[in-house]
């Protein structure tokens, strides 16, 4: 079908590709079909038709189909051959297989006939006719066959013409391959001929020349004695043989002449086939020269595919390998990043990687809190030092959870005494509240911790807390075992205040107090004496205060 693929198929798949089966109305189409140009004309009709026949609107369809027939014609009767038989495959895939349809297809086939239709529509025509025949009525099939009939017979007369027609060209050409022979034999009998004629000329002559001595001699015979005519008789026998030698030789010569030029004719086909002979043998080399070339060409091909799978093959294992490698990193980068998190807050953590060095710094106020458990050296006697380490751990890991809650940062542990600061390293408004609300947490823990180790008959572990609010100084000191500490007088307070508190009781300095009054009610103990330091105004955390 490669008419009916050539002239009219990209259309139609155009159209099946491009259309959506919409309502739109025959009268509307007839509209649209007047401004465009003879394809898009064509192709409009057909949609419109489809379009139409699936709302079962079947004369609005087959008047359209006419359309694209008549709009066909003008461009050329090839063009309408196609049409004519797009049309059939139309009705017959979204028309009803009735008589009246089939009827409209029997019109149409017979309408391919007028429109001088090649070969391959033919061919087209019986393979739609072998499609649809047998799906109508017994009259209706028996019409399309009868057509189908006259259609193959065209074919079959086609084909016999185009066969006389290559009969004629190869006739004629063999006339003319017999011309050129025969004139080649007519030119050799030419130049044989003449040869002869020079022969029979000099024959002639030569006759002539004879005849005129025999003349000559017949009037000396006649004057000579009879002893003179026998030795004259002897002398022209002997002459005649001798011309007769001459004519035999030159028989000869004309032979000799003859089998040189057939020699020469033997050494031009010889030399012909030797010719034809030493070409077959160069294209037979250059047939071989060509399969080595494409051999070569096909291994290189090969190994070039190869090399280059080999090397995506290499790239992907080596990216594979680079990507593995930066996700350990990235792992070991993070691990890394934890652990240096875990011992350094994030700002010093940061700043430390930034510049490699942390700078010591002056933090005019926060707040410092340490708590130490009461008693401790007598319970580490009662205690065995893996559950005295796993009950200082379950502590400690519960604080740590608690300042976390309130945005203060762990500074140290010292045996049994934990210290942590608020508003360090950044320092913030709220410190000296976040430390009471964290003192406040690990009270309730304590409490909630050693009623379950009662239970269990296992040793107490109270505490005592001290808080105070001041300046400090704050840094990284050495070059190993990087440690975030403060120092200052603040701290040693805090100490102090840890270590004259009671159990399960937060002891505030004065300045603590005065920055969480608001929301705590306070116990005042007034000035207590302090080792090694003046007295200290401290203060006793009660509760809550609601109004907070």
């Amino acid at each position: 079908m490669k008419l009916l693929t050539r002239i009219f198929i990209p259309l139609l798949m155009m159209s099946i590709i491009t259309q959506s089966y919409g309502q739109e109305s025959y009268k509307q189409i007839k509209k649209d079909l007047k401004s465009l140009g003879p394809s898009a004309y064509i192709q409009k009709c057909f949609d419109g038709a489809k379009d139409l026949s699936v709302q079962k609107k079947y004369d609005d369809a087959i008047e359209l189909l006419d359309k694209a027939y008549d709009k066909g014609k003008e461009i050329s009767t090839a063009t309408a051959g196609v049409i004519v038989l797009n049309k059939v495959e139309l009705i017959y895939d979204f028309m009803p297989r009735t008589d009246r349809y089939g009827k409209e297809v029997v019109n149409t086939l017979k309408l391919i006939g007028k429109n001088n239709p090649n070969e391959e529509l033919l061919n087209d025509l019986v393979e739609v006719n072998s499609k649809i025949q047998a799906s109508y009525s017994a009259s209706i099939n028996k019409q399309i066959q009868s057509i189908n009939s006259i259609y193959l017979k065209d074919i079959i007369d086609i084909r016999q013409d185009r066969r006389e027609e290559n009969l004629k060209a190869q006739i004629k050409e063999f006339n003319d391959q017999s011309n050129s022979r025969a004139y080649a034999e007519y030119e050799k009998l030419k130049k044989e001929r003449e040869a002869l004629q020079k022969m029979h000329t000099r024959l002639n002559e030569t006759i002539n020349r004879t005849e005129r001595k025999l003349n000559s001699h017949a009037n000396i015979i006649n004057q000579m004695t009879k002893e003179k005519a026998k030795k004259e008789a002897i002398l022209q026998y002997n002459m005649r043989i001798i011309d007769s030698l001459n004519f035999l030789s030159q028989l000869d010569s004309l032979a000799l002449l003859n089998n040189e030029y057939l020699i020469a004719e033997q050494s031009n086909k010889l030399s012909l086939q030797q010719s034809e002979l030493l070409l077959k043998e160069s294209e037979l080399e250059l047939k071989n020269s060509q399969r080595n070339l494409y051999l070569v060409l096909s291994l290189l091909g090969l190994l070039s595919a190869g090399c280059l799978a080999l090397f995506f093959w290499n790239a992907k294992r080596t990216n594979k390998e680079l990507e593995l490698k930066n996700q350990q990193i990235e792992e070991e980068k993070e691990r890394s990043e934890e652990l240096l998190l875990n011992i350094l807050p994030k700002f010093v953590a940061q700043e430390l990687k930034e510049s490699s060095r942390v700078e010591t710094r002056l933090i005019n106020q926060c707040t410092v809190l340490f708590t130490d458990f009461i008693n401790f050296s007598s319970i580490s006697k009662t205690l065995s030092p893996h559950e005295l380490i796993a009950a200082l751990d379950e502590c400690f890991r519960a604080f740590d959870e608690i300042i976390s809650k309130f945005q203060i940062e762990k500074i140290k542990t010292i045996g049994d005494a934990y210290m942590c600061a608020g508003g360090v390293p950044v320092p913030n408004d709220t410190h000296a509240i976040d430390a009471v609300n964290a003192a406040k947490e690990m009270v309730k823990f304590l409490d909630k911790w050693n009623a379950k180790r009662e239970k269990k008959n296992l040793v107490r572990f109270d505490a005592r807390i001290g808080i105070h609010t001041g300046p400090i100084i704050a840094g990284v000191v050495g070059m190993k075992k990087f440690a975030y500490d403060i120092w200052g007088d603040t701290v040693n307070v805090a100490a102090r205040l840890e270590s004259t508190s009671e159990a399960s009781k937060i002891n505030i300095s004065s300045s603590t107090y005065e920055l969480i009054k608001e929301q705590y009610s306070c116990t005042s103990r007034g000035d207590v004496k302090v080792k090694n330091m003046k007295n200290i105004e401290m203060y006793f955390v009660d509760k809550k205060l609601k109004t907070a």
